[in-house]
């Protein structure tokens, strides 16, 4: 009796199955996940700044017509202008070179203004827009922090622990403190955090975080979408303003949906922005407002650093919108106004000769009627109502006279210097607009006849880009629109 061979293919199809089945009950046992990268995707660099050898020159207060109340004052963190940038850690690698194709040009706008600009509602809207049409060029600047109520991104949700305070360019003569942010987010605490989240993704090839380097200062951590990317030290022998630089480590560009920022250790951290470009193409529109500023506040920085502020940006287009407060300001002096408004074109073209400036005068605003002695108790409770004062079309609203000359007065300036003008109120009403906006079914500007409702913003950035996409294309067809990495 001969014994029958086994069949060599069944025999490995035994032997599969039994290995996968090891496999699957291996898996089971271990529950195994996929894990998010844990590997930093980035590479980091400090870039310092020289100090200046020149005495401080106090400032005087910036008028606030808006009445808008900013934060308290914390003590003093003196601190030196930048002169010129000196790498200090180790930069990043660079593949052999081939040979260079014509870059995409890149598109950089600033928007430096009041409240109407620190809301980011209008400029929001922009940056979508145009980020649509002409590509991501990142979320651009943002302020640290929450350091006052009308200061807020658009383009990230910012939150910070209850550690952080702030200080205020419009509240410090100690001008050389600032960057162009005009604010500085300080912690002394471990553990403290600010995190921007955004529920897209932004592309970048470069992050940007402004801080300073100081005798006893503290660590921060730095993570991108939750994975730790580096640890910088802000200790040293001198206080000195730096900027941390962020760069993707696999390929030219990134894209991140959350920074988040904790304190380690002991030692007081001072920082002032992040920023997120994508510099090598696609547009960035960046945002700096000051929630009751006049155009004085261009002027209030220290000459040094607002040059290399703005060298730094590069935008080939800057939008000053201001004119709100100086409106609503009865003491106005016309003459010195004017003067004020032309320094801060004289420094914002010293720095940069080349760029194009759009100036957006400001839209209607109207003040109320001043309450009087006795209105409210005190316990709250509301005196009987009055009757309604009717002395005119408007009722009890009243446009400031100077918001009016104001206008007259920017466009004066915008012809003599050449800018592109837009007024912003020659979409509103022509009489009474402020008023009848807030009035409308739903409203377009805000109870308080000054700042508009998001859908008012919204349909502001509509209109306003009909006057700035000119200005964009004719840019984007000059030699002066170049990538700005």
């Amino acid at each position: 009796m001969t014994r029958k061979r086994r069949k060599p293919l069944r025999f490995l199809l035994i032997a599969f199955i039994a290995a996968f089945c090891v496999g699957v009950i291996g898996a089971i046992l271990t529950d195994t996940h996929q894990l998010p990268e844990e590997t930093p995707r980035t590479q980091t660099r400090v870039e310092s700044y020289h100090p200046k050898n020149q005495a401080e020159q106090p400032q005087a207060q910036q008028n606030m017509a808006e009445s808008e109340a900013m934060p308290d004052e914390t003590p003093p963190v003196p601190t030196l202008p930048p002169r010129k940038l000196d790498p200090i850690e180790t930069p990043r690698k660079i593949p052999p070179q081939k040979k260079r194709v014509a870059a995409p040009k890149g598109i950089t706008i600033l928007q430096i203004g009041d409240s109407h600009t620190a809301a980011d509602f209008m400029t929001g809207e922009l940056r979508k827009q145009l980020q649509a049409k002409y590509g991501d060029g990142g979320a651009g600047y943002l302020i640290a922090g929450r350091p006052h109520i009308g200061v807020r991104s658009s383009a990230f949700r910012i939150n910070a622990s209850q550690g952080w305070t702030y200080e205020a360019l419009q509240q410090s003569a100690e001008t050389s403190k600032f960057w162009l942010s005009g604010f500085n987010a300080i912690a002394k605490d471990e553990g403290e955090t600010i995190s921007f989240k955004s529920e897209t993704p932004f592309s970048f090839d470069r992050i940007e975080i402004q801080a300073l380097r100081q005798p006893k200062g503290g660590t921060i951590e730095i993570r991108i979408d939750g994975v730790l990317q580096s640890e910088v030290p802000l200790a040293g022998d001198i206080r000195e303003p730096v900027v941390i630089q962020m760069l993707p480590e696999r390929a030219a560009t990134d894209r991140l949906r959350e920074i988040t920022i904790t304190t380690k250790g002991e030692g007081i951290v001072n920082l002032a922005s992040v920023a997120v470009y994508n510099r090598k193409a696609g547009l960035s529109y960046n945002s700096v407002g000051f929630p009751g500023a006049s155009v004085d506040i261009v002027n209030k920085f220290d000459e040094v650093i607002l040059e290399n502020e703005l060298k730094r940006l590069s935008p080939q287009i800057v939008v000053l919108a201001f004119g709100t407060n100086e409106g609503f300001n009865e003491k106005l002096e016309l003459d010195r106004y004017r003067q004020s408004y032309e320094r801060a074109i004289a420094k914002i073209r010293r720095a940069l000769p080349n760029v194009m400036i759009v100036m957006m005068a400001p839209p209607d605003g109207a003040r109320g009627p001043k309450k009087e002695e006795g209105e409210n108790d005190k316990n709250g409770k509301k005196a009987p109502a009055k009757a309604a004062i009717d002395d005119g079309p408007c009722g009890e609203w009243k446009t400031p006279p100077n918001l009016n000359k104001v206008r007259e007065l920017q466009e004066q300036i915008a012809k003599r210097h050449k800018l592109v003008y837009w007024n912003w109120a020659s979409i509103m009403p022509a009489e009474c607009g402020a008023d009848r906006w807030a009035n409308m079914s739903p409203p377009l500007v805000a109870k308080d006849r000054v700042h508009f409702t998001t859908e008012g913003y919204r349909q502001t950035a509509v209109q306003f880009l009909k006057v700035l996409l000119p200005v964009i294309e004719q840019v984007r067809q000059s030699d002066n629109a170049v990538s700005n990495h």
